[in-house]
């Protein structure tokens, strides 16, 4: 199972406005795949995302409301 969070992180993004990575907790984790997205765009959406940081690779769940992005939930790879 996963680490339910919720908190709030600095994302990163592309010039095609695609999320690279994001800061959390003082560290960075890269994005290296988007797994899955739901959500309604005007409702706000979730991304989960697979990560590579210093502790390894992980998979996240991201929450998106306009330009604020939460760390959700964290599982182990």
């Amino acid at each position: 199972m996963g680490q339910l969070l919720n908190e709030p992180v600095r994302a990163e993004h592309d010039p095609a406005g695609r999320l690279t990575a994001y800061e959390w907790r003082g560290a960075r984790y890269a994005v290296q795949e988007v797994l899955k997205t739901y959500g309604a765009p005007g409702d706000g959406r979730v991304y989960r995302v697979r990560v590579s940081g210093a502790d390894g690779v992980a998979v996240a769940e991201l929450g998106r409301d306009r330009d604020r992005w939460r760390l959700r939930t964290v599982f182990s790879a």
